[in-house]
């Protein structure tokens, strides 16, 4: 049985089965929803893409070139 581990090959597009996916999904969205209304709003969608952003920005330009965004997905 296939089971993720830590490393570059976890959660590679195609890895995750529907029902993982679904569970995922659930704690990505528990994590973002970080008052607890069972919502998530604006401000609570656009702190998790700044915190993601923030992590690709390599050289912290306040840009993502193409190769920080390969350079992420490859970690």
């Amino acid at each position: 049985m296939w089971a993720p581990t830590m490393g570059s090959d976890m959660m590679k597009p195609g890895m995750m089965g529907d029902g993982m996916r679904g569970q995922m999904m659930k704690i990505m969205f528990a994590i973002a929803d970080t008052d607890g209304d069972c919502a998530l709003s604006f401000e609570e969608v656009t702190t998790i893409h700044r915190r993601i952003f923030d992590r690709v920005d390599a050289n912290k330009d306040s840009k993502v070139a193409l190769e920080e965004m390969q350079a992420f997905r490859e970690r």
